[in-house]
């Protein structure tokens, strides 16, 4: 009996060895090749998992944070292109999106820790370029996804058309920038869609006659700027 428990043990353990052989390989110019399973070197627990051609990363690859969840996975496309997607604590996407030569290109989704979308970007060589959307969280009756703000972006900077909306849907601001600076007229609402208030920027600062109303669109008050400061 002793004899065939030992005869196990050797299988298993055989077996146990060999696989881990195929592990963590190297050629000889010193590049990662085959499965490899890497550590984080401070706490020795798993950091990742994947598979490497001549030190290439190839096919999808799972990252894990050092408290041991699934933080990210990672599907190379080739050694230039790959699509992420990660995640929060709790199994929920953090983020997806495309990356190449490690710039995030093309549509980025970024969700809140519950599941529901936060942000819609648009990327072009890893800087925020043409249409941009924020969200409210879904309506659970009518499963449908409120744009809370839109706007553009040229190299990053914000470019455009600005708008911003209430929950319902009415608009509840706009006005334009220009190379990252609110410019020209810029006007608010309120929910009833009466006008709250309006008035030109110069620079990102009020300039000129201000109008202020109260909700049934009577002039409250009427306030001059000069470059953002009060004058009457």
């Amino acid at each position: 009996m002793m004899k065939i428990i030992f005869k196990i043990f050797c299988v298993l353990w055989t077996s146990t060895f060999l696989a881990q052989g195929t592990l963590n390989k190297i050629n000889d110019r010193g590049g990662k090749v085959g499965q490899w399973i890497g550590y984080y070197s401070t706490t020795n627990t798993k950091r990742y998992e994947g598979f490497f051609e001549n030190d290439v990363p190839v096919g999808e690859f799972t990252y894990y944070s050092e408290k041991g969840y699934v933080s990210a996975k990672v599907n190379f496309l080739n050694d230039s292109v790959s699509l992420s997607e990660m995640y929060y604590e709790n199994g929920f996407v953090m983020a997806k999106g495309k990356f190449v030569n490690k710039l995030k290109v093309g549509k980025w989704s970024t969700y809140i820790q519950t599941g529901d979308l936060l942000n819609i970007y648009n990327y072009k060589l890893g800087k925020m370029d043409g249409p941009q959307f924020m969200y409210y969280p879904e309506n659970k009756e009518t499963k449908k996804i409120p744009v809370m703000e839109e706007f553009y972006c040229v190299d990053g900077i914000k470019d455009g058309i600005w708008k911003q909306y209430y929950e319902l849907g009415s608009v509840k601001a706009k006005g334009q920038y220009s190379k990252g600076l609110k410019q020209g007229r810029f006007e608010y609402y309120f929910l009833n869609g009466n006008i709250d208030k309006k008035g030109r920027f110069i620079d990102d600062k009020k300039h000129g006659l201000w109008y202020f109303y109260d909700i049934e669109e009577e002039i409250m008050k009427e306030h001059i700027y000069n470059m953002g400061d009060l004058k009457k």
